[in-house]
C-alpha cells in the first residue's frame, strides 16, 4: 500500500506553492507558477533542499548554481559525471557553443555523382542560444528540401569566454537593469555568492561602495531574483513519510505496530503534514557532504515521540553516535536480565568487561576485568563519554550552538 503524502498546495487556495529562503534566510512561500522551470536539470548532490544548478546561458556543458557553485562536463565520457570549479572569489572560463548553417552549390561530376563545391562554402543562418539538437535538424531538413542545388551542413564553434563565478550567478539569477553592469556582494565577503548576497549596481555607485561613501541599504536599489522550481517541499515529504512508516501508521493514521523503539509521532503532524515541511525547512543546515537525520532523542523526554520541541536536525555520523549511546533491548530483554551498556561477560575468565569502538576506528578494543557489571559499566561509561566529547568538538561551528551545548550534557547510562 503506498502511504506517501504529497501535498504542495495550500488549503484555501488550491495554488501550489514552494518555500524559498529570502534575503534573510527566513523561509517564505510563494506561487509555484513564479518559479521558473529548470529545462536542463542534472543530478548533483547539492548543499541543501534549496540549491538549484540552472545551465549556463549560450554552453552546453556547464551548469552554475544559485548558491555560487558551477560544474561542468565538457570532457567526460560519461555526461551524469561532471568537474566541480572551485567555489568562492574566483574566475572561471565557459566554452560557449554557437551553431550555424551553412550551404556550398553542388557539381556533378563526370560518373553523375554530385559532389559539394566546399570553396563557395557560405553560412546561411546563426541558430540563437540554446536551440535543441531536434530544432537544428528539423531547420536543415526544410533548407535542403527547399534548395536541392545546395548542400546545407550543420557547424559549430567552440568560443571561450572568461567571467566570474559571481558574474554566472548573477546572470541566470538576477534580474538586469539598464546601467548596472557591476556586482556588489551585501555582506562584504566577495567569496559568498549565494544569489540573494548579490546586488546589481552602476560603475559610480560600485566605486562609492568600495570607497565606503555609501551603503548598498542606502542606494536602496530594486533587484529581482529569479526563482527556479526547487527540491524543497519533496525532500521534507520523503523525510516525513520516512518518520510515518517507522512509527508504524497507515495511509489512514492509524498505529499498526509496535515498532523503532515504540517511537510515535505527534499528532499535529500527523494532522497536518505541511507544518512538519514547515518546521523541518526552518530548521534545516548542511554539514559537509553528510546526510542529515530527524532526531528526536537529544532533547526528547524518553517518550520516543517526534513533537517539534523534541526534534532536532542531526549530521548521520553524530545522530549515529548518540544512537549507540544508549541501550537498545531485543525481544525479550529487560533490564532485569540483560547487561548494561557495553558490558559483556566472559564465561572462561568469569570476569565483566567492556567494549568499544571509538569513532571512525574499525577495531573494537575490550576493556579491563571487573568483578561486577556495574564496575565494568563505569569504565565503559568513561571512555564512551570521552568519546561523544572529542566528537562533539570536530562539529563545533558546523552545527548549530544550542546543539553542541547539548550534547556536552549527555550522559551515558546503563539502561
Amino acid at each position: 500500500m503506498n502511504t506517501e503524502i504529497k501535498s504542495t498546495e495550500t488549503e484555501n487556495t488550491g495554488t501550489k506553492m514552494q518555500f524559498i529562503l529570502d534575503e534573510n534566510k527566513e523561509l517564505q512561500e510563494i506561487p509555484k507558477d513564479k518559479c521558473k522551470p529548470v529545462e536542463y536539470p542534472i543530478r548533483y548532490r547539492l548543499k541543501n533542499a534549496f540549491e538549484v544548478f540552472v545551465r549556463v546561458d549560450g554552453t552546453e556543458n556547464y551548469w552554475v548554481s544559485n548558491y555560487g557553485r558551477c560544474v561542468n562536463n565538457l570532457n567526460r565520457k560519461d555526461k551524469g559525471t561532471f568537474f566541480k570549479h572551485k567555489e568562492g572569489k574566483c574566475h572561471c572560463t565557459v566554452f560557449e557553443i554557437e551553431y550555424y548553417i551553412t550551404s556550398c552549390p553542388v557539381k556533378k561530376q563526370g560518373n553523375g555523382k554530385r559532389k559539394p563545391d566546399s570553396r563557395k562554402k557560405k553560412t546561411e543562418m546563426v541558430f540563437k542560444l540554446n536551440t535543441t539538437g531536434q530544432e537544428r535538424n528539423s531547420t536543415l531538413e526544410e533548407m535542403q528540401k527547399a534548395d536541392d542545388r545546395r548542400m546545407y551542413t550543420i557547424e559549430s564553434d567552440r568560443n571561450r569566454r572568461d567571467t566570474t563565478l559571481a558574474g554566472l550567478v548573477a546572470e541566470a539569477f538576477l534580474a538586469g537593469y539598464k546601467g548596472r553592469t557591476k556586482i556588489w556582494h551585501k555582506d562584504g565577503d566577495e567569496s559568498n555568492n549565494w544569489y540573494k548576497n548579490l546586488l546589481m549596481v552602476t560603475p559610480d555607485d560600485y566605486k562609492k561602495l568600495r570607497a565606503g561613501m555609501v551603503t548598498w541599504q542606502e542606494l536602496n536599489l530594486e533587484q529581482t531574483y529569479i526563482e527556479y522550481e526547487n527540491k524543497a517541499s519533496h525532500q521534507a515529504y520523503r523525510v516525513y513519510n520516512g518518520i510515518r512508516e517507522r512509527c508504524g501508521y497507515t495511509k489512514d493514521n492509524d498505529k499498526i505496530r509496535k515498532c523503532y523503539d515504540d517511537t510515535a509521532m505527534w499528532q499535529g503532524w500527523i494532522d497536518n503534514p505541511k507544518s512538519f515541511v514547515r518546521w523541518y525547512l526552518e530548521h534545516y543546515y548542511e554539514c559537509g557532504d553528510e546526510e542529515m537525520d530527524v532526531d528526536k532523542d537529544l532533547f526528547g523526554d524518553g517518550t520516543g515521540m517526534y513533537y517539534p520541541e523534541f526534534c532536532c536536525i542531526l549530521p548521520k555520523g553524530l545522530n549515529t553516535l548518540l544512537a549507540n549511546s544508549k541501550k537498545h533491548y531485543k525481544e525479550g530483554e529487560t533490564p532485569e536480565n540483560t547487561l548494561p551498556l557495553g558490558v559483556r561477560y566472559s564465561r572462561r575468565r568469569k570476569k565483566y568487561y567492556g567494549e568499544i569502538t571509538f569513532t571512525g576506528a574499525e577495531r573494537t578494543i575490550p576493556l579491563s576485568d571487573w568483578d561486577t557489571p556495574e564496575e565494568a559499566f563505569a569504565e565503559y561509561k568513561r571512555m564512551k563519554q570521552a568519546d561523544i566529547l572529542k566528537v562533539a568538538a570536530e562539529y563545533k561551528g558546523k552545527i548549530p550552538e544550542y546543539i553542541y551545548k547539548k550534547i556536552l550534557d549527555v550522559e551515558v547510562k546503563p539502561y
